[in-house]
């Protein structure tokens, strides 16, 4: 692997739960890591030392040329993954790549890498023993995924002026994740939620996915390339909660949750952020994405061209994140 030590690494979305790991791991490999970060955000999980802000946004074209200055790598994780107004995630994640993508031009010569972190909403559900993989034709099935996928698509226009990877990450989950925290304390209160009939579901450890972004950054081959980075287990639900709540050593009954309650559930989540300002992630398209049941993707064009090998497997993270959960107090 290419050697990090001094080289300028520009992290967009360097304080949000993935965002945060990019920035520890480049930090341990020795990298000078300039973080994008609005003044609102928390820099709670980000190191307190050897990583330099800037202060900006990818929907300001304004504040990105400073960011850029002097910078190798470009790791672009900032996204927005919930909000009320479909709109809003075509500016951030669409618009907001395009205003990223525009302003590297004027750095080109000095760019080695630009990491474009995309999601499998983007590529959409699998079939039953079918894992998607990066030759299938993308179909999304919400206005979250169809904005990642505008993303890619912008992205790719670039792949003649800039060296561009993008990457599609499942479901990412661990410590420091609070969009996972719900299932946690679901289960908790001794609930196992399950759906009628089967389901595969592809995850990773946000330890894992970091890597895997930092190696496609490093490796010559993954230039103009597009890879699925994700754990080699694909778990149904019931399996998935069933680890959770041994994990958490809850003896927690399994109850078949209906469609139309799951559809029903999501509505009231979204009348509770309306009226209550929550900022749950759960909604109306986000029930939709459960109830397609699979969303199973494959790593291995990963594994065959960059020696991606994910370490944390599916037992050992979710015991370590119900760990820290409990830990911070946040169970």
């Amino acid at each position: 692997m290419e050697d990090f030590s001094d080289r300028t690494c520009l992290v967009t979305g360097a304080s949000g739960f993935l965002g945060s790991y990019v920035v520890e791991q480049l930090v341990e490999r020795g990298a000078r890591v300039r973080c994008l970060v609005r003044r609102s955000s928390s820099r709670r999980f980000l190191p307190s030392s050897a990583v330099d802000f800037v202060f900006g946004d990818v929907t300001d074209p304004s504040s990105l040329d400073e960011a850029l200055a002097g910078a190798e790598y470009v790791f672009h994780v900032a996204g927005l993954i919930k909000t009320p107004r479909p709109e809003d995630y075509y500016r951030v994640n669409y618009l907001g790549a395009i205003n990223l993508l525009e302003a590297c031009r004027s750095h080109r010569e000095r760019l080695r890498r630009v990491i474009v972190v995309s999601s499998q909403a983007a590529a959409g559900p699998s079939a039953p023993g079918r894992p998607v993989d990066e030759s299938r034709p993308c179909s999304p099935v919400t206005p979250y995924g169809k904005s990642k996928l505008l993303g890619e698509t912008a992205a790719r226009a670039y792949f003649d002026r800039l060296p561009i990877t993008i990457v599609r990450p499942p479901t990412i989950y661990g410590p420091r994740d609070r969009e996972s925290l719900l299932l946690f304390q679901v289960v908790a209160r001794g609930i196992r939620p399950s759906l009628a009939g089967g389901s595969e579901i592809s995850l990773i450890h946000a330890a894992d996915l970091a890597e895997g972004i930092i190696l496609a950054a490093a490796h010559p081959a993954a230039r103009s390339r597009t890879y699925f980075l994700a754990s080699d287990e694909t778990p149904s639900m019931d399996q998935l909660t069933a680890e959770v709540a041994a994990a958490l050593g809850r003896s927690a009954g399994r109850i078949t949750v209906p469609d139309w309650s799951v559809r029903g559930a999501a509505r009231f989540a979204e009348a509770i952020r309306v009226f209550g300002g929550s900022s749950m992630i759960f909604d109306r398209w986000k029930a939709e994405e459960l109830l397609s049941r699979y969303w199973a993707c494959s790593n291995q064009l990963a594994r065959a061209e960059l020696g991606f090998s994910p370490r944390v497997s599916l037992h050992e993270g979710i015991v370590e994140t119900a760990r820290w959960y409990r830990k911070m107090a946040w169970l």
